[in-house]
């Protein structure tokens, strides 16, 4: 029988079939040993690791307190080290496993006034790269899946700071404002869950998996988009215009207009 050991400290009063729920706090080395101890006593092995443990703060970078910003990256980067360190010798002795870490599309696109969120993500991304090549021989794989807009309960425990926002002509609080309320009407939970137990069904892990067919497309265009800040500073060098370009009624056409030489890129989309 598989079993699966869930370390959370909300949901140990729910109860589901074949769940274990242990209490772990990433930030804190001796209880995330701990909960692996019990783990490897009860089940003698781990064939996955799923590290979603993350919190999110907001605010202009100069105006976020170290406590905030150290706090960003315990969680989201060192915690998720510390737990993925705990499996690697057991999934590199036993030359089998996997670990998926839940990402954002953040990582490769960077979002101003959580810019401590996006390194977190970011470092999420190049660390769970690079250890995937590390274990590759020991047939051990790495995936991150990121996210964007999911409708949970992050949302509103995300710590916030509008210091500063008269500073900035008032984009913090409208920025934030805009990313929450996008939030709020995201995708729901259940689809990101589907997405991770699909691609953890494949006979191998992609590196990465951006989850929604319009998040993927936000991908692509990382790929072929500027990134330059002179090339994007404020919307005011780079207009994208997404239409269906002549001939291709099926098939969209991404536009980019940059810089003041107004020249035209124009590129078909990948069908997804």
């Amino acid at each position: 029988m598989q079993k699966v050991i869930s370390s959370t400290v909300f949901r140990e009063r729910l109860v589901l079939e074949g769940v274990r729920w242990l209490t772990c706090d990433v930030t804190q080395k001796e209880s995330v040993e701990s909960a692996f101890a019990q783990i490897m006593e009860e089940a003698g092995r781990v064939d996955l690791l799923v590290c979603n443990a993350g919190i999110g703060i907001s605010g202009a970078a100069e105006f976020t307190s170290a406590e905030d910003y150290t706090r960003q990256m315990e969680v989201n980067f060192v915690g998720t080290v510390c737990c993925a360190l705990q499996v690697v010798p057991l999934m590199r002795e036993q030359r089998a496993g996997r670990i998926l870490f839940i990402s954002s599309l953040a990582a490769i696109f960077p979002l101003p006034f959580q810019s401590f969120y996006s390194a977190s993500k970011a470092a999420v991304n190049a660390f769970s790269d690079a250890l995937g090549l590390e274990l590759r021989p020991f047939g051990v794989e790495t995936c991150t899946l990121m996210l964007n807009d999911v409708r949970t309960e992050f949302t509103d425990n995300r710590r916030k700071t509008a210091e500063g926002d008269a500073v900035y002509g008032g984009r913090i609080s409208a920025s934030v404002g805009k990313m929450e309320k996008s939030e709020r009407n995201g995708m729901s939970p259940d689809q990101v869950a589907e997405t991770a137990c699909k691609l953890l069904r494949r006979k191998h892990l992609p590196s990465h998996k951006i989850v929604g067919i319009s998040n993927e497309f936000l991908g692509f265009l990382c790929r072929i988009l500027p990134t330059k800040p002179d090339a994007v500073s404020a919307g005011k060098n780079l207009r994208l215009m997404i239409t269906k370009g002549a001939g291709y009624d099926a098939l969209p056409m991404v536009c980019i207009y940059y810089g003041s030489r107004t020249e035209k890129l124009c590129k078909k989309l990948p069908a997804y």
